[in-house]
């Protein structure tokens, strides 16, 4: 009974702890659980609204090739009236050079200027309060081709969320495959550890029977006693796991709490295995052509070269025009504040310390770094694929030598229990029998196991996580 053990340890470390959940009643295939997934989950659901927020923010900078019009009112109140202040004495000094040699004239203006002395008027320009309504146009002619690269940027980042939510769904996709076939693990297991606790069971009902006609002694009646309280641990220990299986199964699909009640999940696909498998070559071909590192990495690659584009485009001027109509205007002098402005700007960064360079040479080391990092995951992914691959190819071969192992086992033990009935085999050699029969069983399923693990693990590494369910009887 040891070989269970692992077993189950094997298939807990799948899986994080969870929160006990009840369980959704009736049939539930894994084509099912998955549109349940896609429905449900949050994870997906969260990459769905990331992948609308880089839609709008794409919708943004769009809106930079437009102008502004904005509309403003004002209204102001000052202490004092607005005004000019002219003395009259120095508007005499044009006259004073105009007649300065002329008979009289110097004398008569020398005269009047003495007489005005400090003597002023004052100009009125703004009353102590005035208001306006102002209508004003702003748009950019020229933004060094900056506006260009935004929209690629944004464009680019729009294409990458849609890459991610794909990404995500198929981690999800290898998260629900993974619980579900462990969860149909499991309960192939509990059928196989009844069969055997039965077989226990009834081994030991014939050594206690033997026991009283004196054909067997209490000590090795208390090994198969033994043996019997094992395997009904092994049986607890199994569904044990099996309900925490169910609760997992829950979560990912994200059924809805209304939904959920006490009857168990009914599995309708079981654990398999199909030997029609495509070559490595295909794998990697598919890897290559829809795996999500390598679209994430050419798009990471345009969005780097963008950025130092973007960049480079600070070193051009911005050159704009704009306009400005008063549509209503309250005592404001219309001879000093015309109606209507137009004009020009040009706006041309000389010298800023050199930010702009430096922001050039941190963008360019950036694009290096995503530049290592995407080849480092694409090593990886390619080493992942031959990894699985070879599992995948190995679990065809172990179930082959194990469905023959099977055969053997059932027959040693038939052998050995008809022996112990006639007195010819002692209980520890069926007990021993029954113990590799068991072994082998679980052995072939956690085999199964593998394969379909490694099956869901290829095809979701390689972009295709739908292509699984074609092998799926």
């Amino acid at each position: 009974m040891k070989p269970l053990y692992f077993v189950m340890m094997f298939i807990i470390c799948q899986h994080s702890s969870l929160a006990g959940q009840e369980v959704v009643s009736d049939s539930l295939d894994f084509r099912t659980a998955v549109g349940l997934m896609l429905q449900n989950n949050n994870a997906i659901k969260a990459a769905e609204k990331n992948t609308e927020l880089a839609k709008r923010q794409s919708q943004l900078v769009n809106a930079s090739w437009f102008p502004t019009i904005t509309m403003t009112g004002t209204y102001t109140m000052m202490s004092n009236k607005v005004s000019v202040s002219q003395e009259y004495a120095p508007l005499l000094d044009p006259l004073k050079e105009k007649y300065a040699n002329t008979f009289l004239m110097p004398d008569i203006l020398n005269y009047l200027s003495n007489e005005l002395g400090d003597l002023a008027f004052e100009v009125p320009i703004f009353d102590d309060d005035f208001g306006s309504v102002d209508l004003e146009i702003v748009y950019p002619l020229f933004t060094g081709i900056k506006r260009i690269y935004a929209n690629k940027l944004a464009n680019n980042n729009k294409i990458l969320s849609e890459i991610n939510k794909e990404s995500v769904g198929a981690t999800k996709y290898l998260e629900l495959a993974n619980t579900y076939f462990s969860l149909s693990l499991t309960e192939s297991m509990i059928k196989v550890l009844k069969e055997t606790h039965e077989m226990t069971k009834n081994h030991y009902s014939q050594a206690v029977k033997l026991e009283n006609v004196g054909m067997f002694d209490k000590a090795e009646r208390l090994i198969v006693k033994v043996a019997l309280d094992e395997s009904d641990r092994n049986l607890k220990s199994a569904e044990n796991q099996n309900e925490v299986l169910r609760n997992a199964l829950i979560k990912i699909i994200g059924q809805p709490s209304s939904e959920i009640i006490s009857s168990p999940i009914i599995l309708s696909t079981s654990l398999f295995l199909n030997e029609q498998i495509p070559s490595l070559i295909w794998f990697k071909d598919m890897m290559r052509n829809n795996a999500y590192i390598y679209e994430q990495s050419e798009l990471h690659d345009d969005i780097a070269k963008t950025s130092i584009k973007m960049s480079r485009s600070n070193y051009f001027p911005v050159i704009s025009v704009f306009g400005k109509q008063t549509l209503v205007s309250y005592q404001v002098p219309k001879n000093l504040i015309p109606n209507t402005i137009a004009g020009i700007n040009i706006a041309w960064d000389i010298f800023d310390g050199l930010a702009r360079e430096r922001n050039i040479q941190m963008t360019r080391t950036e694009t290096e770094i995503i530049s290592e990092t995407q080849m480092n995951l694409k090593n990886e992914l390619e080493v992942a694929v031959d990894e699985w691959y070879a599992q995948l190819k190995q679990s065809v071969v172990n179930a082959k030598d194990l469905e023959s192992s099977l055969e053997l086992a059932e027959e040693v033990y038939r052998i050995r229990e008809k022996s112990f009935t006639e007195g010819l085999a002692t209980s520890q050699q069926v007990l021993d029998a029954l113990s590799i029969l068991n072994k082998t069983k679980l052995l072939l399923l956690t085999t199964y196991f593998e394969y379909d693990i490694a099956l869901a693990n290829l095809c979701c590494l390689c972009g295709i996580p739908e292509y699984f369910e074609s092998f799926i009887r």
